[in-house]
């Protein structure tokens, strides 16, 4: 079988090098440990109050400084002021409960669009009904894919449609599944500089250590992340940072509400913030904490953001060249609306006809690791270093030998 070029980023990351070795030298310390007096020093502190053998016995565990440490550092990593809160959740999906209670707890009509990640959109479309709001939805992605939408006139499109239905709240996806660049920042200040929006809500989940932020934590209210995709801590991490002042408030009481009321039920999210604040509770329920080890563990590997974002645009116009013509067409939307993210289509009715797993299973067979979706069309995630010698040619022998 040929080696595997792996290009299934967007749907999780292969484990970088830092957070296999914090995985490794977690479950070492575990097996050694257990739950013992040194394990709960070590996860409230780092080494600091352990013995001066443990460094050299878990190397990989070097950087944990406890809770705090590793918020500060995703903080830093973000862009973020040194005080801004932020959540972490084993559970993405709790997170973005919290942000539809968030967005439908003030606002009577909320503004999103066809290009947000289906299973978050029927998370908001619960939450309006069961609060008796509306959720409007602009269609763009037709536009986009068929390259008949300039970013001025999304941001048209957007802006108009939120005066029309007299919205008053934003849920935007700054990039999406298929790899669609929206322009938040733009959206966002435009709309807030004519109109009332009492919440924003950004789904960062393909932004996040990928391409530069479209809109800083801090200049929404609430920024939904992950660790397992483009940062590749491998383990669910779901990450909620709010920065603005004005809503700091809102946001902590909806917050506490829905923690109380069991709405948000994610152990991870109440262990951390117990251990962040030292608060001593005896009764808690167990939590993986694998998650927290792993992240923290990838940070060390994450480099020069704006430097991977250049080499990956470069590689995919590359691949898009090497696919062209070999039985699949490279779906390339406008230059501001492309990602790291390339989606090819295949020519023949057969392929499209396939279903999504077994066309996944043969890539698998020639050595691709993709994202398949009906219809033919598969998923490729550019890597953040240049192709290596013979990834290219590789890549399309591979997708020929399918076509």
């Amino acid at each position: 079988m040929p080696e595997l070029l792996y290009l299934d980023t967007a749907r999780l990351g292969r484990m970088s090098p830092g957070a296999a070795a914090a995985h490794r030298d977690f479950v070492a310390l575990a097996g050694d440990e257990g739950g013992g007096l040194y394990f709960d020093r070590f996860l409230a502190n780092g080494f600091r109050d352990c013995p001066d053998t443990f460094p050299t016995r878990y190397p990989g565990l070097a950087t944990w400084r406890g809770a705090g440490g590793l918020k500060a550092d995703l903080r830093a990593l973000a862009g973020c002021a040194a005080d801004s809160p932020l959540l972490l959740a084993s559970r993405s999906s709790a997170l973005m409960r919290f942000a539809a209670r968030l967005l439908f707890h003030p606002c009577r009509n909320v503004l999103a669009t066809d290009l947000d990640w289906p299973p978050y959109k029927a998370i908001l479309a619960a939450e309006a009904a069961a609060a008796a709001r509306t959720l409007t939805e602009v269609p763009l992605r037709e536009g986009v894919f068929s390259g008949r939408l300039t970013e001025s006139d999304l941001i048209d499109m957007v802006c108009d449609r939120f005066a029309e239905a007299k919205c008053d709240g934003l849920y935007l996806t700054a990039v999406n599944n298929l790899g669609v660049r929206f322009p938040v920042e733009r959206v966002v200040r435009r709309l807030e500089a004519a109109h009332t929006v009492r919440i924003v809500v950004v789904d960062a989940a393909q932004e996040f250590c990928h391409v530069p932020h479209s809109l800083r934590p801090e200049s929404c209210d609430l920024y939904l992340a992950g660790a397992h995709k483009w940062l590749r801590g491998y383990h669910p991490l779901g990450m909620a940072f709010y920065g603005r002042r004005q809503s700091r408030g809102r946001v902590q009481t909806v917050l506490a509400h829905s923690v109380r009321s069991g709405e948000i039920d994610d152990p991870l999210l109440r262990f951390t913030a117990r251990l962040e604040s030292g608060t001593d509770e005896h009764v808690s329920e167990t939590v993986n904490l694998t998650p927290l080890f792993s992240t923290n563990g990838a940070l060390a590997d994450a480099g020069n953001s704006a430097g991977a974002w250049r080499t990956r645009m470069r590689n995919l116009e590359a691949a898009a060249a090497t696919l062209f013509g070999v039985g699949w067409k490279p779906l390339l939307a406008a230059r501001e609306f492309r990602s790291g993210i390339l989606l090819v289509r295949a020519e023949r009715p057969k392929i499209q006809a396939a279903d999504s797993d077994s066309l996944r299973a043969a890539l698998r067979e020639a050595g691709i690791a993709a994202t398949t979706y009906p219809g033919g069309l598969a998923r490729l995630s550019m890597p953040s270093d240049s192709w290596h010698p013979g990834e290219l040619e590789h890549l399309g022998r591979a997708f020929k030998l399918l076509a």
